[in-house]
């Protein structure tokens, strides 16, 4: 397994190649490290930062969309490279790669592994502070295994013999969090949905919450230490305002609860959860098995530890 270092204003981030998912993209990449650019930040495309004079990729781009790894639901953590020109970009939250008329899909060829924090912070300070130095090396260090959320209420997922935990959001969404909680353990075949991309349908009958309430989270802005305002758009380590693969998405009574397994978005519904320990490459490699094998079984239960 190849990992990648970046170093952007003195804070460093570790990532690893996904060469198996874009072998010919991440090798050019790689032949071409150590590489260094003046970054900026996106003006389209969220929160994100990206190159300028761009890494020089010569990727067949004849049957686009058509690419290797090809995204357009871009987490926290993912490098990106759009092959008609090698633009590499860096999210530090949950976005969309964007141009003049729309979203465009992109290679995804690395994620940053442990805590993405500071490498956010130092990434979000450009929107102030302008183009910054951004350097990418070959090499870096697998992080430590995270631990599970000390002191936080875990589920387990149990799909094909397979194990998953998620944390609920009891902070960020009491109401939905709670009512799931309640209600488990749960059982019942799941599938995916109709129109959500990779997005798991799991069909189970959940007790109606409360009214959740809508207030959006308020985040300080800050500039060299001193706060100039607030926002709802900033670097959120429960990236409350998008979707991603692990995030357990509130569907209704009726109508069950969505595990964002992949590609995949649901539009209505809250975050309650996220997956935060266990494969979720696997998980999407058995989410898209599901329309040529039919519904699997799915179990979800209170987490023992």
């Amino acid at each position: 397994m190849r990992r990648i270092t970046l170093e952007l204003e003195g804070v460093t981030a570790t990532a690893r190649l996904l060469d198996e998912a874009a072998p010919e993209t991440t090798r050019q990449l790689w032949d071409q490290l150590p590489y260094a650019d003046r970054f900026t930040h996106s003006f389209r495309s969220g929160l994100m930062i990206h190159s300028n004079e761009h890494p020089a990729f010569t990727l067949d781009v004849s049957r686009y969309p058509l690419i290797e790894n090809a995204v357009g639901y871009i987490a926290p953590g993912d490098v990106v490279v759009w092959p008609q020109n090698g633009m590499l970009s860096i999210a530090y939250a949950s976005t969309e790669f964007r141009w003049l008329n729309g979203v465009w899909p992109v290679t995804k060829v690395a994620e940053i592994e442990g805590d993405l924090g500071p490498f956010a912070k130092a990434a979000y300070a450009m929107m102030f502070e302008g183009a910054r130095a951004l350097r990418i090396a070959r090499g870096g260090s697998a992080p430590a295994a995270a631990a599970l959320p000390a002191g936080a209420k875990l589920v387990e997922i149990e799909l094909d013999d397979e194990t998953w935990i998620a944390e609920l959001f009891f902070d960020e969404a009491p109401e939905y969090a709670q009512a799931v909680w309640d209600a488990l353990p749960l059982e019942g075949w799941t599938n995916l949905t109709h129109s959500s991309g990779e997005t798991l349908h799991f069909w189970v009958q959940v007790p109606e919450p409360k009214p959740p309430k809508v207030a959006p989270k308020i985040i300080p802005v800050e500039r060299r230490g001193e706060k100039v305002g607030v926002t709802s758009v900033a670097y959120d380590p429960k990236a409350m305002r998008g979707q991603h693969p692990g995030d357990l998405v509130w569907g209704s009574t009726w109508n069950g609860i969505r595990i964002i397994a992949g590609q995949g978005r649901f539009g209505t519904g809250g975050k309650f959860g996220r997956i935060v320990s266990g494969d979720l490459a696997s998980l999407a490699a058995k989410a898209r098995r599901i329309p040529w094998d039919g519904a699997k079984y799915m179990k979800m239960r209170k987490h023992p530890g």
